[in-house]
């Protein structure tokens, strides 16, 4: 008995929380909306800040672009789609009708030998992938949550739900573009961890109920 309500336990833990899928990428339809489709669920997609344009990124996200190697490495075998690119300074903030989760950010030539790029995000990220591009430069370096590329191609990970996400590019640069992709999207309220714990301690005690009665 103990052992079938520890389990109970752990499945209702697990049921409550979110699914992850694999990556799924933003369908960009121009450089101010987009989509993303995971099962049945759309999440419509808006961009705010001073883009430059939307192009087909799978030149920049295979090895055309990197110098005949394989993308695997850069991109962590994520396989990003569309890329808008930027070029001037500026907040650019996505805006999800629906919360998503597990943000990844698919960036490609970020700064140059001669001038390095800044991103600037609210929350901390890890450097997922990283590799060659068409110029040969692989370099980068984390500030808090400051990170700045030389001729950077990659993909950043961010861990939580988001709403929106945000970042602000500190220096200008003929061009980089990036892409956002999520693991999952909210559709039900995501239980607070007290409420977990309440429940995981709730059946607990259940199991110490059975247990004392069994012992009388």
């Amino acid at each position: 008995m103990k052992k079938f309500l520890l389990l109970l336990c752990i499945t209702l833990i697990f049921s409550l929380l979110p699914n992850a899928w694999a990556v799924t990428w933003i369908d960009w339809q121009s450089t101010t909306s987009g989509t993303l489709t995971i099962g049945s669920t759309d999440i419509h997609v808006s961009l705010s800040g001073n883009t430059w344009d939307l192009i087909d990124g799978d030149y920049y996200y295979n090895n055309s672009y990197t110098g005949g190697t394989s993308p695997s490495g850069s991109f962590g075998g994520l396989q990003p789609t569309d890329l808008i690119r930027i070029y001037d300074v500026g907040n650019f903030t996505l805006y999800f009708d629906t919360p998503v989760i597990n943000p990844y950010l698919a960036l490609v030539s970020v700064g140059a030998p001669y001038a390095d790029v800044t991103y600037s995000f609210d929350s901390p990220f890890t450097v997922l992938s990283s590799g060659p591009n068409y110029w040969g430069y692989v370099d980068y370096s984390i500030d808090g949550n400051n990170f700045t590329g030389t001729e950077f191609n990659g993909i950043l990970q961010f861990q939580g739900i988001y709403s929106s996400f945000s970042f602000d590019v500190l220096q200008p640069e003929f061009w980089h573009g990036f892409n956002l992709g999520i693991e999952d999207v909210v559709t039900s309220p995501v239980p607070e961890p007290s409420t977990l714990l309440l429940l995981g301690s709730g059946l607990v005690g259940v199991a110490g109920l059975r247990k004392r009665k069994k012992n009388k």
